[in-house]
């Protein structure tokens, strides 16, 4: 994923708002790219941890997006949309890679460590982050009494969810440490596109974004040349791969920007809130992840505080 974020936390569109078209437009169709976008989502990180049990984390990202690339052209091709070569565009998509490059590669070598739903707890405090970040740093924001309560909420949520508060720690520390520089990855090439703003298209940005992230990875697979599979993989590595490649890469990302013209923010801000609670059902479900109880109470104070952040950028919208 790597999504443009507003100053209030939620992605945005890359300069303008652009509609990807699609032929219907009716609330149906709305409900149901909103549906998918959360349970393609709430998939990924076990898609994520399915594909480095088996396969080297480089090689992995180098074939989800060599599968991922011909589909995204072929949407380029099929909705009649340019791939931009302007020195503009080039930078976008070098900032676009920093979250698909730099930050999948630190999210797939965390995943040999910590299991999807830690994964998807760690994502799903980026808000959170974006809010702070464009506080402090590009100071565009401030928050109110309700949005410190949401974050200060979040916080604590995550240091029961991360089990910190155990005096033998659970989880590895190197495994959560490199979800989190993920995490922050992402949302940095996130204000990173913005601050571009290059006048493209959100599909063109997601394909070049893709295409410069391949060519990281390949550049990776010399380091990495021992680990080069020899053997199949499982079936279940290959649809996590495939699944990866087209759903994740590209088919969320395409009724993504769709739903920013047509929901409200707040609406948008369920999708961080119901993504890491399927995660975990996904994970427990499909993988085995043991819960204990002090992940779901983490779980649910991070979406108690993901909800008072909501409500205020409602009010304040």
């Amino acid at each position: 994923m790597n999504n443009p974020i507003n100053k209030n936390g939620f992605p945005s569109p890359l300069c303008k708002p652009v509609v990807v078209p699609f032929s219907s437009t009716s609330r149906f169709a709305t409900a149901g790219q909103f549906a998918t976008v959360v349970l393609i989502w709430s998939l990924t990180p076990l898609a994520a941890v399915w594909t480095v049990q088996e396969i080297h984390w480089a090689w992995g990202l180098m074939i989800r997006f060599s599968l991922a690339i011909p589909i995204a052209l072929a949407c380029q091709a099929y909705f009649k949309i340019r791939l931009p070569l302007h020195p503009q565009a080039l930078l976008s998509y070098a900032a676009g890679a920093l979250g698909l490059f730099a930050s999948m590669a630190f999210c797939y070598m965390g995943a040999s460590r910590v299991s999807s739903t830690v994964i998807s707890i760690i994502y799903g405090s980026a808000p959170f982050v974006s809010g702070l970040v464009a506080i402090y740093i590009f100071r565009s924001e401030k928050f109110t009494s309700y949005q410190w309560l949401g974050l200060v909420i979040g916080l604590l949520g995550l240091y029961f969810a991360l089990g910190l508060n155990a005096q033998n720690m659970l989880l590895s520390p190197l495994g959560i440490a490199l979800e989190i520089v993920a995490m922050l990855l992402y949302v940095f090439s996130a204000f990173a596109v913005r601050a571009v703003a290059a006048p493209i298209h959100p599909l063109s940005q997601m394909t070049g974004a893709t295409i410069v992230s391949w060519l990281g990875y390949c550049s990776l697979l010399p380091f990495f040349w021992s680990e080069m599979p020899v053997t199949l993989p499982s079936l279940q590595a290959y649809i996590a791969l495939i699944y990866s490649a087209v759903f994740s890469s590209v088919l969320a990302m395409v009724f993504y920007y769709q739903l920013l013209n047509k929901v409200n923010p707040t609406t948008l801000m369920l999708i961080t809130i119901m993504t890491p609670v399927l995660a975990t059902l996904w994970g427990s479900w499909l993988n085995h992840e043991m819960l204990s109880s002090h992940f779901i109470l983490g779980l649910l104070l991070l979406c108690t505080g993901l909800a008072c952040y909501a409500l205020q950028i409602r009010s304040k919208n």
